[in-house]
């Protein structure tokens, strides 16, 4: 009886905690894609909000797509925790495709209010 007490007290305390790192991570990434700068807000630390609305225009006019995007904790420094990512974001302008690949930085997430945000890149 007292696992079965402890089990849901700790999965409890989990979903309390929101997403883990690495879907906050791929759901931001879809976000930036598709230019939803309200949703990568929410998804972002208070200090790079900014941030993200500058990177959410930088794809507005590009019809940007995700593809092959996996990502996972890579490792953590202090309270924060870095995620790396797999797959590419591709962009189109004007007849000619470009593709950023989403390997080149891992992403750093910070727990902010009961839920790990972005909070920048390394």
């Amino acid at each position: 009886m007292a696992i079965g007490v402890l089990a849901a007290t700790l999965l409890i305390a989990a979903c309390a905690a929101g997403a883990p790192p690495a879907q906050q991570v791929e759901t931001y990434l879809r976000a930036r894609a598709s230019s939803n700068v309200n949703q990568m807000v929410s998804l972002s630390c208070g200090a790079w909000e900014a941030q993200a609305r500058i990177e959410a225009s930088s794809f507005k006019a590009l019809n940007a797509r995700v593809e092959g995007l996996t990502c996972q904790v890579a490792g953590s420094e202090g309270s924060a925790s870095y995620v790396a990512c797999a797959g590419k974001i591709v962009t189109s302008y004007n007849g000619e495709s470009r593709e950023v690949s989403l390997a080149e930085k891992q992403f750093k997430t910070v727990n902010e209010g009961g839920e790990w945000r972005v909070c920048g890149y390394r």
